[in-house]
């Protein structure tokens, strides 16, 4: 059994400690993955509680989970767009698409803080060039380091289609980092 699967266990027969270790565990990925989601932040900090709420109250339901990561990222979710259905006054949710960002950081302190700036621009550009549905998936994908199979289920895909989604995402930002390394490289010889 592995630990995430005996710290599951745990909590479900009702040790409060397990759970205070779940909620350090996760609240900063929950947050942030509310954030990129496009919701502000006091909606996402009570999204955070209402999740872990939920999940305390409602553990004997939970059963067997393959991963506790996958399962409070797919309950965020749900409960951002439950909000967001709730205050949206047209019916037609289903074609609306969430707005999905990443903001990058650099933590590196050895870069200066010129050249952060410079590469954070370049990651944002390469970022902006994908559709919030391809954001999403290359977030769930290298951020939360998720299986496509879980990356599939969040965004209602086969996990085929997941990986294809993610290949097309960073196929994309390589053709254009190869433009980008190319123009540079072109104004940089002299005539």
């Amino acid at each position: 059994m592995s630990e995430e699967q005996t710290l599951i266990k745990t909590f479900i027969a009702g040790n409060n400690y397990a759970f205070s270790l779940i909620y350090k565990r996760y609240v900063n990925e929950l947050f942030a993955y509310g954030l990129a989601l496009g919701f502000n932040r006091e909606t996402v900090k009570d999204a955070v509680q209402e999740v872990f709420y939920k999940l305390h109250e409602n553990k004997k339901h939970l059963g067997k989970l393959d991963s506790l990561k996958y399962y409070l990222l797919k309950m965020m979710k749900n409960h951002l767009v439950d909000i967001y259905r709730s205050e949206i006054e047209t019916s037609n949710i289903d074609s609306y698409e969430l707005s999905f960002s990443i903001k990058t950081t650099v933590l590196d302190e050895l870069i200066t803080k010129e050249e952060q700036t410079q590469l954070q621009a370049k990651i944002d550009s390469l970022l902006s060039l994908l559709t919030n549905r391809q954001r999403e998936a290359v977030y769930l994908r290298f951020i939360q380091e998720m299986e496509y199979e879980e990356i599939g289920k969040l965004l209602d895909l086969t996990p085929h289609a997941s990986r294809k989604l993610v290949s097309r995402a960073v196929k994309r930002m390589r053709e254009e980092a190869s433009i980008a390394i190319l123009i540079t490289v072109l104004c940089m010889i002299k005539f």
